[in-house]
């Protein structure tokens, strides 16, 4: 994958919705049948120059205009800030690295300046959201001349928060947990304040001759005293507020700072989404004798460990291996389908957008909502409710996914619903793919049916492409989804079936 040259963060949604039902014949399917749906093709995780993007709101969604783009779904990093420390005192001693982000700027003047550009030009739609650290960690040291940062870009984007909840996430860097034994050491040099005045404030008396004189002279001790004051308010100014984080960056934590940010998103309403889980990330620098590394692997097992998020990266620009068929996506999505986990995980398209280096461009990588209207609630509800689809553009095309529906006993299903079925129903399965306006002549693609982690028919050939797939409900939980190749890479989010 293209991404931004590495920095020390980058880079992040919970299902919080229930799937309703209705009852038609011996099928109950959710409601909301496709025609009456708009696709809205939309850039998810970008980043504008509010942080370490390249371009200001204003210019994306002109470019976002330019290429049929309808929505925006911002990602601006919240917080990038990594420090090191040498323990006992770490705040007196710590080193920082941090670039611009949502706090930097106040997250009050963040979601102001999108509401800027949405007025600016109403006809590209800015959905605010963050991406998220919820925690690094070190280990070496620089007494040893070798360190490493670990886990700096195994981030979360988050969206539909207020601005009290985004203030108080629990992620790296946002001390908000209050005090603790960290806090009395980064605080314990103040006191020395306290011998550093005495020492500047009394005088000792001593002999000095002066010729054949001996004087008595008073002396104070300046250079020791100022020294002692000089550390106290060095202690104070890094030190302030005392506050410790809710994660010590000094322990490997494993998933558990990520859990937490999932279930505190998700419990104020909010949705999380795995950025990038197969991505790579590591590098070298020195500074001075001592070698800096950072490194960050791929994390795909992660999404199997965690729960309630909403989503997680499945195309963007890089060779992935989570969505073939039988791997962790599949996995995951039968244990939802058999009731062993509460949320499935939608697969969207991930830009991860900063500016045009490594040949990036805004529109490459997209994820197409189907929306009752273009408002940020719509969307919203589509990301949470599976209603999207993530399509990858080549430089000659761009494959559209026109239908996908499950009909029975009179129902539609389209992507993200559930239906239930009585044993023995027969569903058939609606599927057209076509290839967008201005795609360059005919090429052959692959359409790829998948049915409970296993390939149940493919086919060849070039777009347009409609095929009606017949099959009949054996009675266990079962799930349907599509991934397309050529030009592109088109993939869907699937279809629920249930014994009803």
């Amino acid at each position: 994958m293209s991404r931004p040259e590495p920095r020390f963060s980058v880079a992040a949604c919970v299902i919080v919705g229930a799937i309703l039902g209705v009852i038609l014949g011996s099928v109950h399917l959710a409601p909301g049948p496709a025609e009456a749906l708009e696709r809205l093709p939309s850039v998810l995780h970008l980043h504008s120059d509010l942080s370490t993007g390249d371009f200001s709101l204003e210019r994306l969604t002109a470019m976002a205009e330019q290429q049929n783009i309808g929505a925006l779904l911002l990602t601006e990093n919240f917080l990038l800030r990594i420090e090191y420390g040498l323990p006992p005192f770490r705040a007196l001693t710590r080193a920082i690295r941090s670039e611009r982000s949502v706090l930097d700027l106040g997250i009050d003047r963040y979601l102001e300046r999108v509401r800027q550009a949405r007025a600016a030009n109403p006809r590209v739609l800015i959905v605010p959201g963050v991406e998220v650290l919820p925690h690094y960690y070190w280990t070496g040291s620089p007494l040893a001349l070798d360190m490493t940062v670990h886990a700096t870009q195994k981030n979360l984007l988050v969206f539909g928060l207020d601005e009290a909840a985004l203030r108080a996430l629990p992620v790296a860097g946002n001390k908000f947990a209050g005090f603790g034994s960290s806090s009395v050491l980064d605080a314990l040099p103040a006191v020395l304040v306290v011998p550093g005045v005495y020492m500047l404030v009394r005088t000792r008396r001593g002999l000095r001759r002066v010729g054949r004189a001996v004087v008595v002279v008073t002396r104070r001790r300046w250079v020791a005293g100022a020294a002692l004051c000089g550390v106290a308010v060095l202690a104070v100014v890094r030190g302030w507020p005392f506050a410790e984080g809710a994660y010590s960056p000094y322990r490997d934590l494993g998933l558990a700072p990520h859990q937490d940010v999932i279930d505190y998103v998700d419990h104020r309403g909010g949705l999380t989404v795995w950025s990038f889980p197969e991505a790579r990330d590591a590098g070298e620098r020195w500074v001075g004798p001592v070698k800096v590394s950072w490194q960050t692997p791929p994390h795909p097992d992660d999404l199997m460990r965690a729960a309630r998020y909403t989503g997680f990266g499945a195309v963007y620009e890089d060779t992935t291996r989570v969505d073939r068929p039988g791997e962790s996506w599949d996995r995951l999505l039968g244990e939802f389908a058999a009731g062993d986990r509460s949320r499935p995980a939608w697969a969207v398209g991930e830009s991860g957008f900063h500016g045009f280096t490594a040949g990036k461009t805004l529109g490459k990588i997209r994820t197409v909502f189907l929306v009752e209207d273009r408002t940020e609630r719509a969307v919203l509800d589509a990301l949470r409710r599976g209603r999207f689809y993530a399509v990858e553009q080549e430089a000659d095309g761009e494959l559209t996914l026109a239908e996908f529906a499950l009909r029975a006993g009179g129902g539609v299903a389209i992507s993200g619903d559930f239906a239930r079925a009585a044993e023995a129903t027969p569903i058939e399965i609606a599927i057209a793919v076509e290839a967008a306006a201005g795609t360059a002549g005919p090429r052959e693609m692959r359409v790829t049916l998948v049915r409970n982690g296993a390939v149940v028919r493919v086919w060849v050939g070039p777009p347009p492409f409609r095929t009606v797939y017949r099959d009949v409900f054996d009675g266990a939980p079962s799930f349907y989804r599509l991934d397309v190749r050529g030009p592109g890479h088109l993939l869907s989010n699937p279809i629920f079936v249930r014994r009803s």
